[in-house]
């Protein structure tokens, strides 16, 4: 027993006992056992106190605060702590007791006499030991978890480094084909032609613009833009569900839905992430602000379509490995979530 003590070292166990003296010998025993007992004759404290913290064992007498109250307690601690082990202590030995107790939650029955003291302490350690037991192999599966998912993302950290290292060494490096695609859906044709100058002029992008949403989700089903600028007010479709379909259909697209400006008063932008809205232009008044963060937006869908490259080859040079991993994570979180 020395070993099973040894391992339920630390556990909490709550008595549940009217009896003052029988209080005060299980509190002995369990103190000396190295568990750390909570005596108590309320049942209304009993399960308020199992709320705030776990106990591995409860102690619970069938006769407190009345004759066969146990039971309906036992009942109650079970539905709110189910991976609590119940005891049940009996001054009497009863079938109908037993079966009772058993029906609620009950793990064994034992008869509160002298000679039943040492198998009661037995039974308590056992219990204790091996919710302690299922605690740490829950926390182990939970950290394996946890170490292969960073394992992972070190081996990914280290493949993107190598890949880098190989295109400095080549002097070859990967950029997205062809200039960046600006999709602009705004019903204003004075906004959509100066943008399509300003962007002609500058070089290294690719500008469409349409008037209406449902335009813009037949263009994005057709072709691929790395960035597109929604108006949140178009004639036919909320702007927010025109990003959210866009968004859908295709996901590395990075997506701002703006207010036009309108006379003196200014419009605002903002970039559209899933439930996440960035702050891109608090201010935006004119075409030229706008310009002054495509490049900010451009480099952005440029690291993107790297990082999707990235994960691409790494996916292919390591397919047998990642499935691997895929199917043992699995296995770990099931394990885990099955303590």
């Amino acid at each position: 027993m020395a070993t099973d003590g040894a391992r339920a070292d630390g556990q909490e166990i709550l008595v549940f006992d009217g009896d003052e003296k029988v209080q005060r010998g299980l509190d002995q025993k369990l103190r000396e056992a190295n568990l750390l007992p909570t005596l108590l004759a309320d049942p209304w404290r009993a399960l308020e106190l199992c709320d705030e913290k776990f106990f591995s064992v409860a102690l619970i007498d069938l006769d407190t605060p009345i004759a066969g109250g146990g039971v309906s307690l036992i009942g109650e601690l079970h539905k709110r702590s189910p991976a609590t082990t119940v005891l049940m202590m009996a001054g009497r030995k009863h079938f109908d007791v037993a079966v009772q107790a058993f029906r609620a939650g009950a793990a064994d029955v034992i008869v509160k006499a002298p000679d039943q003291v040492d198998y009661l302490l037995k039974r308590v350690v056992e219990a204790a030991s091996a919710r302690k037991r299922e605690s740490d192999t829950s926390r182990v599966l939970t950290d394996t978890v946890a170490l292969h998912e960073d394992l992972i993302k070190v081996l990914l950290d280290t493949f993107r480094k190598a890949v880098d290292l190989e295109e400095k060494i080549s002097g070859v490096t990967e950029v997205p084909d062809g200039d960046t695609g600006v999709l602009l859906v705004d019903d204003d044709p004075n906004l959509q032609g100066q943008l399509n100058a300003a962007l002609y002029t500058r070089g290294g992008f690719r500008f469409h613009g349409v008037a209406t949403g449902g335009e813009a989700l037949d263009l994005v089903g057709r072709e691929r833009f790395q960035i597109a600028l929604i108006k949140d007010s178009l004639p036919d479709l909320p702007g927010s569900m025109v990003v959210r379909t866009v968004k859908a259909q295709s996901p590395d697209t990075i997506t701002v839905l703006y207010t036009a400006p309108n006379g003196p008063q200014a419009g605002s932008m903002q970039i559209v992430d899933g439930s996440r809205a960035i702050q891109f232009l608090p201010q935006f008044t004119e075409v030229g602000q706008v310009l002054a963060r495509l490049d900010e937006l451009r480099d952005a869908a440029i690291a993107t379509s790297r990082e999707r490259r990235y994960h691409a080859a790494f996916r292919q040079q390591h397919f047998e490995l990642l499935k691997r991993y895929a199917e043992l994570r699995q296995k770990l979180q099931r394990a885990s979530g099955d303590r």
